[in-house]
């Protein structure tokens, strides 16, 4: 996993004339995850996206807003979704600089019910990491769109 500086990113991408972007709250969702799949669902298919490249995106926006939910104190707070030269930026934002760690990959037994969730996410994605914020941090990830 990257522990990126990144900060300047998602900046950068907003001054060019091609980027897409959406965001949605998560704070007061009853169901975040279901939320979340839902937008990104709606949201990629009016982008044209092809469904290939929209399945694992909501396998990814659904590992890291549960993610969020379960190791983030106050949960996820927000989706933010950014397209952009033919890769998709997904990136759930919370409030817990604290939990940077427990985004540390680590392997899980065979007995071991959960914990393959990043796993999933770096074989799905180009680059993941996450990011401290002011107020949190930030764990994104790159996926490609084309087929």
């Amino acid at each position: 996993m990257n522990v990126a500086t990144q900060p300047t990113v998602v900046q950068r991408l907003r001054t060019n004339l091609n980027v897409r972007s959406s965001r949605l709250p998560l704070l007061r969702a009853h169901r975040p995850a279901t939320a979340a799949r839902h937008h990104a669902d709606t949201t990629l298919t009016d982008w044209g996206l092809p469904r290939p490249a929209i399945d694992d995106a909501l396998v990814v926006v659904s590992e890291l807003v549960t993610n969020a939910e379960r190791h983030a104190a106050g949960g996820p707070v927000e989706l933010h979704l950014l397209l952009h030269a033919g890769r998709l930026l997904i990136a759930v934002r919370d409030r817990c600089p604290a939990s940077l760690t427990t985004t540390a990959r680590h392997t899980p037994r065979t007995e071991e019910e959960c914990g393959r969730g990043l796993f999933i996410v770096q074989a799905l994605a180009t680059s993941f990491g996450c990011r401290r914020t002011e107020a949190g941090k930030t764990t994104w990830a790159w996926l490609p769109t084309a087929d």
